[in-house]
């Protein structure tokens, strides 16, 4: 906000981060994502993607239950809405 297109952005260098040892990019892109949007540090040790993976099933489980019990449905999920004319409505 308040930059044009074409001004520089910062670019914080960050070393020692945990990596991924095998097919586990969605829990480290995760992580990383809550961390940034929480504004928390990065945890270089005791990163535990099988216990973060556990943490992130069982959230979106509660959600999809959530969802279920209450008979609720994302905006994406919802049909869509039909357009509305402009104008007023003819008479027969």
């Amino acid at each position: 906000m308040g930059k044009e297109l074409t001004d520089p952005f910062e670019i914080e260098m960050i070393t020692n981060l945990p990596t991924q040892q095998n097919s586990d990019c969605g829990v480290y892109v995760a992580c990383f994502v809550e961390y940034i949007i929480e504004d928390l540090p990065i945890p270089v040790a005791d990163f535990d993607v099988d216990g973060l993976r556990a943490r992130f099933g069982i959230l979106l489980w509660h959600y999809g239950r959530n969802k279920q019990l209450h008979g609720e449905s994302s905006e994406s999920e919802a049909p869509v809405a039909p357009k509305k004319t402009r104008g007023k409505k003819r008479k027969k």
